[in-house]
C-alpha cells in the first residue's frame, strides 16, 4: 500500500481541471421547465380560460328582468364581471357583496326632509351598510374546466411532452384565473363585489398540475404499475369508481333538471343558471333517492319577518306528501339503478372481491365529496330603514345520512353485481367475477393429445422437456394411485359458462338457438332490479320510520305538569288601555316563584335569591349583563347592535333582548314610538295592550300586539321594557304564532319571572 508523502496528499497533476458539478434533480427539472417550449403550453392553457370567458358571456347576455334601454341598472359589462365572480366559485373563490359607504343621507318620503344614517334601539334612522355572502360551488364549471384541460394535455402528450410541460401549462392557467378574479370585482351603486381571486388561483394551480401531470405521465405510470399489482388494482378501482360516478350523476342530474324545468314559475334565465349546478342537483337527487334528506337551516333576524331559528328536512316523506307514492317509488327505482351501476362497473373492470369492494368504497367516497360540495349557503348582514337582516340560510344534503344509506345501497350492489354478470353470461374484470387474480384463457387440446398430466408416476423417469410451471402437484402420497389426479396447471377443455346447465346452447350454435338466452338475461336483469329495489327501498324505509322526524314549527318545550306562571303584568300601576280578548288571562291562583316577587307589584324589589328554574327550562346567563330562563334546547343565535336573539332549533318563536345604556326616554315613550312605526308599516297591526307598569320595582311598560306575516300567519308578540338602576333599558321581546300563543305564553312569563341582572360587563 503506498504511503502518502509527508505534508499531506499530493495535489492534482499540472494542467488538471475538475469537471463541472452536475445540477440536482430539482434544478435540472426547473431548467427543463423554463427552457422548454412555452407556445404549446400557452395554447393548452387557453382552452380552459376560453371556456370560462365563454360561460361568463353566456351568463351576462340575459338582462335578468331589467327593462332594455338607457335605464338598465346593471349593464352588460357589470353583468360580465359579476358572472365571472360567480364562476370562479368553482375553484373555491368567494362571492360577497359589501356596501362601499357606511351611511348616507336619505329622504323617507314622510315630508320631514333628509335624515342622517344612524342606529339605536327604537330609532327611526336608517343605516346603509352591511353585506351578503354566497357559498356555492358550481360543479358544472369545475368539471368542464378540468375536461378542457384534460383534452389540451392529451394533445401535448401526442407531441411527446413530458412532466415539465405540466408546470408550463398550470402556471398560465392559474394566472388567467387570478387575472379574471381581479377583473371580476366591480362596484355598482355603492355596492362592491368581491371574488377571492388568490384562493381561486391557488386551487386552479393545484388542479391544473394534477390533471396535466397525470395525463402527460400516463405511460410512465403504466410501466411502474405493471410491476406493482396492488397499486395497479387500486388504480383500476379508482377508474371504475370515477366512471360510475359520472354516469350516476349525469342520470340523476337529468332527472332533477327535468323536474325543475316543469316547476311553475321557472323561466329561461332560471334554467340557464341551473345548468351551472347540474352535478350539485344530481348529488341532491341521488341523496333523496337513497333516503338521505336534504336539510335546511335558517337562523337570525330577517327584517319584518322577525327573527329566530328554523331547521327542517326534505326527503322521501316530503316527496310523498307533495307528489304521492308514485314519485317515491320512482325515486327508489332510480336509487336501485344507480347502485347497480356502481356495482356493475366494479364487477366488470376490477378483479376479485377485494378489488370490487375497494371500487365500491372509492365510489362512495367520491360521491360524499361531491355531496359535501353541493350545498348552498347565504349569509346576510345589513340594515336599511327598518329593513335588514342578520343571519344565514343553508340548504344541503345530509352527508352523515348519505354515508349511512350509501353504504347500504352500494354494499348490496357490489355483492350482487358479480352474480348478475355470471347469470347473464357476461364477464367481469380480470379473473372474472369473484375471482382473485388474472387467469389466462386455456386452449383446448388438439385431437389425440394426452389429457393426463405431463408428470411421471412415482418412481418413473421424468419426461423430457421443461418442467411445468406452477406449484408442486398435490394428491396421494408416492406409491398411491395417480391416474385420476390431474395436475393443477394441466390444460383442460374450455367449457362455455352455460354448458353445465341442461339445454344451454353451444357457443358455436346458430343465432336462433341463442335467442332464448337473451330473453332469460333480460328477465334476470329485471329480477335483479326488483330485488335491489325491494332490499334497498325496504331498508331505507325501515330506517326512515325509526328516525325521529320533526317538522318545522313552533317548539316551546313546556314544563310537564307545571303550574302556569303568574302574569308579569298583574298589578300594573296603569290600568290597561285596551281590552285583551285575544290573550288568555293567567290563572290568578297560580303562585309566583318564591325567589322572584310579582314583577308588577308596586312595592316589589329586586330578587334577593337565585330564581327557581322550572322543569323543562334552563338558565341562560348572557355576557350583556342579564340572565333568564329559556326553554331547554334554546341557545343564543345572534347579537346585532345591542339586540341579542335566543331561539330554539325549530319554529319561528324566539326571544329578542334589547340593551340600551343611558336610555334618554321612558319605556312607555319608546314603546309608543315603536307602535307608531308598526302602524305605518303594517296595515294589519292590532294592539292588544300598551301600558306602563312596574317591573321588579323599576318603571317599565308592556306592549302586546298581533300582525300577519308574509305567509298569511297571524303572529302574536309581547315586549316588556324597563329601566334598571344604572339607567340601562332592558327590553324582553317574545314572539310566537297566534294559534300557539296559549301554550307559548308560558315561555314569556317564565322569562320575566326568572329575569335577573348578573353585573357582567
Amino acid at each position: 500500500m503506498p504511503v502518502p508523502p509527508p505534508g499531506g496528499p499530493a495535489g492534482p497533476p499540472p494542467g488538471y481541471a475538475p469537471g463541472p458539478v452536475p445540477p440536482s434533480p430539482a434544478a435540472a427539472f426547473l431548467r427543463r421547465v423554463f427552457r422548454g417550449a412555452w407556445a404549446p403550453a400557452l395554447r393548452a392553457a387557453a382552452w380552459p380560460t376560453g371556456l370560462l370567458l365563454a360561460l361568463a358571456v353566456a351568463l351576462a347576455v340575459p338582462s335578468y328582468g331589467q327593462d332594455p334601454g338607457d335605464d338598465v341598472f346593471v349593464g352588460w359589462s357589470a353583468r360580465l364581471r359579476i358572472a365571472l365572480a360567480l364562476l370562479l366559485q368553482a375553484f373555491g373563490g368567494g362571492f360577497a357583496l359589501e356596501a362601499a359607504t357606511p351611511g348616507f343621507r336619505y329622504d323617507d318620503g314622510d315630508g320631514s326632509g333628509f335624515h342622517d344614517g344612524g342606529y339605536g334601539y327604537g330609532s327611526d334612522a336608517a343605516l346603509a351598510r352591511g353585506g351578503a355572502e354566497l357559498s356555492l360551488v358550481p360543479l358544472t364549471v369545475t368539471f368542464l374546466w378540468i375536461g378542457a384541460l384534460y383534452l389540451a394535455a392529451r394533445r401535448l402528450r401526442a407531441r411527446g411532452a413530458g412532466a415539465d410541460a405540466a408546470v408550463r401549462v398550470a402556471l398560465p392557467a392559474a394566472g388567467a384565473v387570478l387575472l379574471l378574479g381581479l377583473f371580476a370585482q366591480p362596484e355598482i351603486a355603492g355596492v362592491a363585489v368581491s371574488a377571492s381571486p388568490v384562493t381561486a388561483a391557488l386551487v386552479a394551480l393545484a388542479l391544473a398540475l394534477a390533471v396535466t401531470a397525470g395525463v402527460l405521465q400516463r405511460d410512465d405510470l403504466a410501466r411502474r404499475l405493471a410491476v406493482r399489482p396492488g397499486a395497479l388494482a387500486a388504480v383500476r378501482a379508482l377508474g371504475a369508481a370515477t366512471r360510475a360516478l359520472g354516469v350516476v350523476l349525469a342520470l340523476c342530474a337529468l332527472v332533477g333538471f327535468v323536474v325543475y324545468a316543469n316547476t311553475d314559475g321557472v323561466d329561461g334565465t332560471a334554467l340557464l343558471l341551473a345548468l351551472t349546478i347540474l352535478p350539485n342537483l344530481g348529488a341532491t337527487v341521488l341523496a333523496i333517492a337513497w333516503g338521505a334528506p336534504v336539510e335546511y337551516d335558517l337562523r337570525g333576524r330577517f327584517g319584518l319577518l322577525g327573527s329566530g331559528a328554523e331547521h327542517g328536512t326534505v326527503g322521501l316523506g316530503e316527496v310523498g306528501d307533495e307528489w304521492g307514492g308514485g314519485a317515491v317509488a320512482g325515486l327508489l327505482a332510480l336509487g336501485a339503478v344507480c347502485a347497480l351501476t356502481a356495482g356493475l362497473w366494479a364487477a366488470r373492470r376490477v378483479a376479485g372481491r377485494g378489488g370490487q369492494a375497494l371500487a365500491g368504497g372509492l365510489f362512495l367516497a367520491l360521491y360524499l365529496l361531491v355531496t359535501g360540495a353541493s350545498g348552498i349557503g347565504i349569509r346576510l348582514a345589513g340594515e336599511y330603514d327598518d329593513f335588514g337582516a342578520d343571519g344565514y340560510f343553508e340548504v344541503a344534503p345530509s352527508v352523515p345520512d348519505a354515508l349511512l344509506f350509501g353504504l347500504l345501497w352500494v354494499a348490496g350492489a357490489v355483492l350482487a353485481a358479480p352474480y348478475l354478470l355470471r347469470l347473464t353470461g357476461g364477464t367481469g374484470g380480470p379473473g372474472g367475477p369473484g375471482r382473485g387474480g388474472t387467469v389466462p384463457p386455456r386452449v383446448p387440446p388438439q385431437p389425440g393429445a394426452p389429457t393426463t398430466p405431463p408428470f411421471p408416476a412415482p418412481g418413473g423417469p421424468a419426461p423430457a422437456g421443461p418442467a411445468p410451471a406452477g406449484p408442486a402437484p398435490t394428491g396421494p402420497a408416492p406409491g398411491g394411485p395417480t391416474a385420476d389426479v390431474p395436475h393443477p396447471d394441466a390444460q383442460q377443455p374450455v367449457r362455455h359458462p352455460d354448458a353445465q346447465r341442461p339445454g344451454a346452447p353451444h357457443p358455436g350454435a346458430p343465432e336462433a338457438a341463442r335467442a332464448p338466452r337473451r330473453g332469460r338475461g333480460a328477465l334476470l336483469w329485471g329480477g335483479a332490479l326488483v330485488v335491489a329495489f325491494a332490499v334497498g327501498g325496504g331498508v331505507t324505509t325501515g330506517i326512515l320510520m325509526l328516525k325521529d322526524k320533526t317538522r318545522p314549527g313552533i317548539t316551546v318545550h313546556p314544563r310537564p305538569g307545571a303550574e302556569p306562571v303568574a302574569d308579569p303584568a298583574a298589578g300594573a300601576a296603569t290600568p290597561r288601555t285596551t281590552p285583551a280578548p285575544q290573550t288568555p288571562a293567567a290563572p290568578e291562583s297560580a303562585p309566583a316563584p318564591e325567589a322572584t316577587p310579582a314583577p308588577g307589584g308596586a312595592a316589589a324589589g329586586a330578587p334577593t335569591a337565585a330564581p327557581t328554574v322550572p322543569e323543562g327550562y334552563e338558565m341562560a346567563v348572557d355576557t350583556a349583563g342579564f340572565a333568564f330562563a329559556v326553554p331547554a334546547g334554546w341557545e343564543r343565535v345572534s347579537e346585532k347592535q345591542g339586540q341579542i336573539t335566543y331561539a330554539g332549533p325549530t319554529g319561528m318563536s324566539h326571544f329578542l333582548v334589547g340593551v340600551v345604556h343611558d336610555a334618554p326616554y321612558t319605556p312607555l315613550e319608546n314603546l309608543t314610538s315603536l307602535e307608531a312605526n308598526s302602524r305605518k308599516k303594517r296595515a294589519d297591526y292590532q294592539r292588544v295592550r300598551l301600558e306602563a307598569n312596574t317591573f321588579q320595582g323599576r318603571p317599565g311598560a308592556i306592549w302586546e300586539y298581533t300582525y300577519t306575516d308574509e305567509a298569511g300567519e297571524t303572529v302574536h308578540a309581547a315586549d316588556q321594557s324597563y329601566i334598571a338602576d344604572d339607567g340601562t333599558e332592558y327590553a324582553v321581546y317574545f314572539t310566537a304564532r297566534e294559534r300557539d300563543w296559549s301554550e307559548a305564553r308560558e315561555a314569556f312569563d317564565t322569562a320575566l319571572a326568572t329575569w335577573t341582572l348578573n353585573d357582567v360587563d
